[in-house]
């Protein structure tokens, strides 16, 4: 993970644009409090920079439990435009910080996210994409 500190300046130009929503973390404690020890923190933001240079955040929150309660993973895009990424780009930015949470986290199995990779919208698209091709390759002779 390419952890950052953006300027105020950088952060002024974005607005954030919330992707994904986890309302019941502390309904795992080994993976809220492996969070909180990997980040250093309960409750904040820590900002990490994509492969593809875009800006995302991930907001932890802490309702008295002693623990991370909520979390929230933003992009951060230009501000008044549209998303500059289409939502297969944001999936394979985000499975950065997917891998690296699993990795990070007790209770989570790199295993399990492999599974659920293999499974996911994107890569049907993916896979789909790929049997046309060979299949058009086929079709014209070409190997």
């Amino acid at each position: 993970m390419n952890f950052v500190t953006p300027t105020p300046g950088e952060l002024a130009a974005l607005r954030c644009d919330p992707l994904i929503f986890e309302q019941e973390l502390d309904g795992r404690p080994e993976v809220a409090a492996s969070l909180e020890k990997a980040l250093g923190f309960r409750a904040g933001r820590a900002y990490w920079r994509a492969p593809s240079g875009h800006l995302y955040g991930l907001d932890l929150g802490d309702f008295g439990r002693g623990r991370p309660s909520m979390a929230i993973v933003y992009g951060f895009w230009p501000r008044y435009e549209p998303r500059p990424l289409d939502d297969a780009a944001i999936d394979a930015d985000l499975e950065v910080f997917l891998r690296w949470m699993a990795q990070a986290c007790e209770g989570l199995d790199v295993a399990d996210l492999e599974w659920t990779l293999q499974r996911s919208p994107r890569a049907a698209r993916v896979s789909a994409t790929t049997s046309r091709n060979q299949k058009r390759g086929s079709d014209d002779g070409c190997t």
